[in-house]
C-alpha cells in the first residue's frame, strides 16, 4: 500500500492526483485554488492547523476537499465505516380527522 499511496504532502499528493485525471483547461481556476490551498494546509499542519496569527484554521481542509470533490478527486459516496446508523423512525400518518371535523364539513357541502 506504501508504494500506491506514498507519504507526502498535500500539494504533492494533488500534483500526483491531477496528474493522473482527466481534467479540461475549464478546471484551471479550481485547480489553482486547491493547489494555494494544498500549500496552506502543508505550512500549518506542522503547527496543529494554528495559523500565523494563532487562530486555529478550521476552514482549509474542508474547503480544499471540496475543491478536489469539485475536481471528481474524490469518491461521490465516501466508504461505509463502522456501525450502520440508527433507523429512524417512520413519520406518523396524519391523524384521521375528528368526528366535528366532519360533521363541520359535511354541514359546510350541504348549507356552504
Amino acid at each position: 500500500m506504501a508504494a500506491k499511496f506514498p507519504k507526502s504532502s498535500v500539494a504533492e499528493a494533488l500534483e500526483r492526483s491531477l496528474k493522473n485525471t482527466d481534467l479540461k483547461a475549464v478546471n484551471s481556476a479550481v485547480v489553482a485554488a486547491a493547489r494555494v490551498l494544498a500549500a496552506r494546509i502543508d505550512s500549518i499542519c506542522e503547527t496543529g492547523f494554528i495559523d500565523e496569527h494563532g487562530k486555529l484554521d478550521n476552514v482549509s481542509l474542508p474547503t480544499f476537499l471540496k475543491y478536489c470533490q469539485s475536481l471528481g478527486l474524490t469518491l461521490v459516496e465516501p466508504a461505509k465505516v463502522g456501525r450502520p446508523a440508527k433507523a429512524k423512525p417512520e413519520p406518523k400518518a396524519e391523524e384521521s380527522k375528528s368526528g366535528k371535523v366532519i360533521a363541520m364539513d359535511e354541514f359546510m357541502k350541504r348549507f356552504g
